[in-house]
Formats: C-alpha cells, sequence, structure tokens
C-alpha cells in the first residue's frame, strides 16, 4: 500500500477498470466505513461521485475528503447515476436502543429509497450490502423481525433488490459480507480484525470466547472492487471470503507480522461448540479469478489495519 492511501493500488485499478468518464456514481451511507472505503476507492476514476450521507458534511476518506448531501430524491434524480453503491442501513447494534417500529420503518425507508433509485433508466449497476444474518444460521425470515430485525430487513431488501432487478436489467450484486478488515474502519473496537492489531500493539490480546470461532477475513477495499466488477458481467449474490482462520491462531499471526510478542489470554474450557460464520459455500475466490483478481492476504490485511490505526492514533 502507498504511504497516505488507505485502499490497495489493486483495488483502485479494478475499480477504475469498470467505471469511465460518462460513469456516474451514487454512493448512499458514503459516512460509514463502507461509504468511505468507496469513496477512497473512486476518488482517482474519472467517474462523477455524488455522496449521500444523513446530513450534509464533509467525509473524509483517508487520501482526501468529499462534500456530501442529505437525500433528495430531486438531486438524485438530476445527478442521473449510472452505478450505484448502497452503504445506507441501520445496523444491529441500534436495534436494541431504538424501538423496534422505529427501526424497522427507518431501514424501510432506506430500502425504498434504493429500489426506487435502482429502477432509473439511467442505472446500468447495483450493488446493494446486505449481512450474513440475512442467511445465517438459516434463513432470518423464518425467525421473523421480532426475533432477528436486522438479519430479516437485510433478508427481504436482498429479495426486493433481487426482483427488482429482474424488471428493470440493470445488473444487481446483492455484496453479502460476513468478517472483513479494513483501514478506514470507523469504530476500530467493535471489529474483530481491527480489535485484534489494537490489542496486539497494546501488548496482550483477550480472546473472550473459550470454544473455537471461525472466520474468512477480505478486505472490504478488495471487497467492494470485486462487486463492481462482478456487477459489471452478472446479477447475483457475492459473499465474502477468505482464508478460513480461527481467531486463536489469528492472534499469534497478527503478533508474528506485527513483530510483538503480546500475551494472548483465553478462557479455560468448558469450551462449547464451533462458531463458524461463513458463508455455506466459498465463492471468494471463484469470483475473485473470474474478474482477474488477486485479493490480499491476511499478512497484507494486518499491514493495512495496522498502518492505518498507527497513524491515527499518532
Amino acid at each position: 500500500m502507498m504511504s497516505g492511501e488507505p485502499t490497495r493500488a489493486e483495488a483502485r485499478a479494478l475499480m477504475s477498470a469498470h467505471l469511465d468518464a460518462s460513469d456516474r456514481v451514487l454512493v448512499t451511507g458514503a459516512g460509514g466505513w463502507f461509504g468511505l472505503t468507496v469513496a477512497a476507492l473512486v476518488a482517482d476514476t474519472a467517474a462523477r461521485t455524488m455522496f449521500v450521507t444523513r446530513r450534509p458534511r464533509l467525509v473524509d476518506f483517508g487520501s482526501g475528503t468529499a462534500a456530501a448531501v442529505s437525500w433528495d430524491w430531486g438531486a438524485v434524480q438530476a445527478f442521473s447515476p449510472t452505478v450505484v453503491v448502497d452503504c445506507a442501513f441501520i445496523l444491529r447494534d441500534f436495534a436494541d436502543s431504538m424501538p423496534i417500529e422505529q427501526y424497522v420503518y427507518a431501514n424501510t425507508v432506506l430500502t425504498a429509497r434504493l429500489l426506487q433509485v435502482a429502477q432509473m433508466d439511467t442505472v446500468r449497476a447495483v450493488i446493494s450490502v446486505s449481512s450474513g444474518a440475512a442467511v445465517h444460521p438459516e434463513d432470518a425470515r423464518s425467525r421473523g423481525v421480532d426475533l432477528d430485525p436486522y438479519g430479516y430487513l437485510k433478508r427481504q431488501a436482498e429479495l426486493a433488490l433481487l426482483g427488482a432487478a429482474d424488471a428493470t436489467g440493470a445488473a444487481t450484486v446483492i455484496a453479502r459480507p460476513w468478517s472483513l478488515s479494513g483501514s478506514l474502519v470507523t469504530r476500530p473496537a467493535r471489529y474483530a480484525f481491527s480489535n485484534l492489531v489494537m490489542q496486539a500493539r497494546a501488548g496482550e490480546i483477550r480472546i473472550e470466547a473459550a470454544h473455537e470461532v471461525w472466520r474468512r477475513f477480505t478486505g472490504v477495499d478488495d471487497f467492494f472492487a470485486v462487486a463492481l466488477a462482478k456487477a459489471c458481467m452478472s446479477s447475483g449474490v457475492l459473499d465474502s471470503g477468505g482464508e478460513l482462520v480461527e481467531i486463536g491462531a489469528l492472534a499469534r499471526r497478527i503478533c508474528d507480522v506485527l513483530g510483538v510478542s503480546a500475551r494472548i489470554v483465553r478462557p479455560a474450557g468448558p469450551a462449547g461448540p464451533p462458531d463458524e460464520y461463513c458463508p455455506p459455500v466459498d465463492v471468494w475466490d471463484g469470483a475473485c479469478s473470474a474478474v482477474g483478481f488477486v485479493p490480499a492476504t491476511l499478512e497484507e490485511q494486518v499491514r493495512s489495519v495496522d498502518t492505518h490505526l498507527r497513524r491515527f492514533a499518532g
């Protein structure tokens, strides 16, 4: 990674290869981790951009800044997007801090806006962020909105968007992240990968689970670049993937990459069944190969996240 660049040159090149000067890219949820990553990826392309956040503000994507506007249907119509990257959704974190009716309504409005944009005649490609929670451990619709409002609403949004794609002809990719890493993470302590890196630098890594925890981590910049490339070829679902790693082994590898000797603490048993939050079928490597892309290794992801966290800590 070049100094000052929060995204990999390979990911930016893949994004540039699928956007040209005639494209107009609409990014919703541009103030969050995913939206900021997309902003950094498209910054060097010839495409025009429109960033939407909850309220007008300047967003900082690491290597630059951009003005973001609040949602305005008239302004979106005037912009006439050709590519839509949808990152707007109220996350699971907030589901318990607001009435369920309010949570459902707010996210339903966001989905309705997306469907409205996706059906514009000018739109050729739509990438919408979903979640592994939509289908893990089963189709979230079977659990009901009261039990899992986040997963339920994500699954409903997936189905509605893919249904709209059948009617409009716009290539649509449901980008379904499971476990991601990335330099522009806005709340590093909340996400496993960046949290482990932070703990390693602090000298002690505490793993809360006595049982095995298995994950596949993908760099978020790689994920969005491949999602756009896929959307230029066909519609469908893109699950993130990567090397399968147990969280304790990942902690040790992070220490090795950083050259630190942090103490790793984990509760002694009894250990329950393994926690395997991964896509049921790993299609990530195949999706990368289909667009001629080599994703970052775990070691490269560690260095990238560490560089960013140290820069902003200082």
